[in-house]
This record gives structure tokens, sequence and C-alpha cells, in this order.
């Protein structure tokens, strides 16, 4: 009797880049600091924390990470175009605080 001893397949970490929206500094650390325990607690690698979203859409463009994590998109500022140029690049958009897996405490 031979037994089967093939590992599980193991997954690419995923390349996270955080969106940081708000103009309010306190806000913003306070979310950056929330979607930074929501990458860790999924074993996601944080590759960029970003503001601007003509870099990030960059970093997109330069497949510098697949995830986008945003607090809200209803905090983006033209919400519609980024998430279309993200996903022409193949890079998914993750609302956090929209996630219900990201509420369980």
């Amino acid at each position: 009797m031979t037994q089967h001893t093939e590992s599980p397949l193991a997954f690419p970490a995923r390349r996270v880049a955080i969106y940081i929206s708000s103009a309010d500094s306190r806000l913003a650390a306070n979310q950056r600091a929330a979607m930074q325990r929501y990458a860790d607690n999924m074993d996601w690698k944080v590759t960029v924390i970003e503001d601007d979203r003509q870099r990030l859409v960059d970093g997109a463009a330069a497949s510098a990470f697949d995830l986008v994590l945003c607090w809200r998109t209803g905090d983006l500022r033209d919400a519609e175009f980024l998430f279309e140029r993200l996903t022409a690049h193949g890079v998914e958009l993750l609302a956090v605080a929209q996630s219900c897996a990201a509420l369980s405490e």
C-alpha cells in the first residue's frame, strides 16, 4: 500500500496596494491601519500604500500589484473610472469596509 504524499497547492501571495482616499489625516491613518491588518490577516503582501490615483493606475499598468484595497467605493473620487482602469490591467478592487469578511472581529 502506498501513501499519497502530495502537498497541497501553494497559492502565490497576493500583492496588494492600499489606496487611501481620505483628505482627513486622522481618518486616513485609521483606515490605513485597518486595511493593513486586513491584508496581514489574509497573508497578503502590501506592496504600496498610495494616495495618488494616477500613480495607482500607473502601478496597476506596471503589474506592481494584483489587488487594491480601499475603504469604501463611495469615498473614491471618480470610482467608476478607477474601477475600469484597474480592471483593464487585471487588478481587482476590494472595499474593505463594505466586505462582510472585514467586519468580523
